[in-house]
């Protein structure tokens, strides 16, 4: 069993890479979290990402890779909603437009869908046909995602809920690289007391916390998706270690971290909600 991707996956990945370092420019993500997204929709379909899993030339290995470098970005974009979609319903891989799926929350009998309230977005429910996005109840976690709670679920095969669960968990690890290189930049850079933060043993400690964080998570999402029989422990194992690495960002950051203007909570709150999916997803294919 290889622990790497084919071509498909880590060129796909270099490229969706580069795409989203140009888009972002190196921003801090609540310069767009809240806002339009720094990629348009356009740029994604032409270039034919959303369809990467759909035509089975990319492996769920593959898929890592991909979600990973997107995933850095933290883009509020439904493209990971909308890959796996594609990838597992004839009707969404049909569609030019963005979708998404309504996935089950833990300790709830109501579906989340995923940027639910972006204007045209397309549902996957039932039968897997196509169907406009029904009126929702904002998220119970501040609107993660855009997304909505409604009384309804897609109904997925085990294949596709391990699948989500692991490629939901790399996308949010690829987001907490991005916080823990954010976290080494501000520590190199802000000074207190005449020395960059980074030379005070405790922050020294909470940075290599973070980085072991970062590479128990991947480890965990690749382990998770070569193993389908684990690929909920293992995703959710990842997406817990993320959660760890984004809240020792905050403890870098200081003051600082706890600010709307840094936006570190954007990305916590969206690993907190990868965990209550993947909970869910879990416990209906227990």
């Amino acid at each position: 069993m290889s622990t790497k991707p084919s071509e498909v996956g880590e060129l796909g990945a270099e490229a969706l890479r580069d795409l989203v370092r140009r888009a972002t420019s190196g921003s801090p993500v609540a310069t767009y979290a809240e806002a339009e997204s720094p990629i348009a929709w356009d740029v994604l379909a032409s270039g034919g990402w959303d369809q990467l899993g759909a035509d089975d030339s990319a492996s769920l290995r593959d898929l890592v890779e991909i979600a990973r470098a997107w995933g850095y970005g933290c883009i509020p974009l439904p493209f990971i909603p909308s890959l796996m979609a594609k990838r597992h319903f004839a009707a969404a891989a049909a569609h030019e437009g963005p979708v998404t799926l309504s996935l089950p929350l833990e300790g709830t009998s109501d579906g989340y869908v995923p940027f639910g309230r972006v204007d045209g977005i397309r549902l996957v429910l039932g039968d897997g046909e196509l169907t406009e996005v029904p009126t929702g109840r904002p998220d119970k976690l501040a609107i993660v995602s855009r997304g909505i709670e409604i009384d309804a679920r897609t109904a997925l095969p085990r294949t596709a809920a391990q699948e989500i669960a692991v490629v939901v968990a790399a996308e949010v690890t690829g987001g907490a690289e991005r916080l823990l290189a954010d976290s080494v930049a501000f520590a190199r850079e802000r000074e207190q007391f005449g020395k960059p933060v980074g030379s005070f043993q405790a922050v020294k400690h909470h940075l290599a916390d973070a980085a072991i964080a970062a590479e128990l998570a991947e480890t965990a999402v690749i382990w998770a998706s070569e193993r389908p029989a684990e690929a909920f422990r293992g995703a959710l194992f990842a997406v817990s270690r993320a959660v760890d690495l984004a809240e020792l960002a905050i403890q870098v950051h200081g003051g600082l971290g706890f600010t709307w203007e840094m936006g570190l909570h954007f990305p916590l709150r969206q690993m907190m909600l990868a965990r209550e999916l993947i909970v869910g997803l879990e416990s209906e294919h227990a």
